[in-house]
Order: structure tokens, then C-alpha cells, then sequence
């Protein structure tokens, strides 16, 4: 009997342990994929680096980008809740 790729490959993740690492780095990237596609003047100025206790990271170049992405944090973590679940993210936290 033929199984699915996707779900022999979550199985794995799981059995090794790290099912939250990658969840936390697939939620890094569709951050970056919102900038980019939603607040293209902002990409490029900001990063997420990692999600730890329900908490996004984001490297940002300066505290007036910090601000900018705060003004959209709803947005955003309407978007990343939606995606991946409240638990997931929920708060968002800028490094300068």
C-alpha cells in the first residue's frame, strides 16, 4: 500500500522530536512571506528569526519599522493564527 510522502515525512518529524522546530520555522518564512507580498515596502527591513513560548521574533533595522509592522500586529497575527493556529503565535516581539 503506496502512502503519502507528506504524511511519512510528518510522521518522521514527530518521531525525531522535532515537530515544533520546523513548525516554528515554517511560521518564520510565512511571515516573511506576508512582508513581501502584503507590505512590500517593509520587506527586506525586517526578519522573523524564531517563535519560542508563543512568541515571534522579529529583527527589524530600525525601531521606526518596529513601529510600522506594530501598527499591523493584528493583522499579522490574525493571518499567522489563521494559518497555523492560536496557540502558535501570539505576540510578536522586535529586535533593533
Amino acid at each position: 500500500m503506496a502512502k503519502k510522502l507528506g504524511d511519512l515525512l510528518q510522521r518522521s518529524i514527530r518521531s525525531a522530536g522535532i515537530d515544533k522546530e520546523v513548525n516554528a520555522a515554517i511560521v518564520c518564512t510565512a511571515f516573511d512571506r506576508l512582508l513581501e507580498e502584503k507590505y512590500p515596502r517593509l520587506h527586506g527591513q525586517a526578519q522573523a528569526k524564531f517563535v519560542k513560548n508563543g512568541t515571534l521574533t522579529i529583527a527589524v533595522i530600525s525601531s521606526v519599522v518596529a513601529q510600522e509592522i506594530k501598527l499591523r500586529e493584528m493583522d499579522i497575527l490574525d493571518f499567522l493564527q489563521g494559518k497555523f493556529g492560536e496557540q502558535m503565535v501570539q505576540r510578536l516581539r522586535f529586535q533593533v
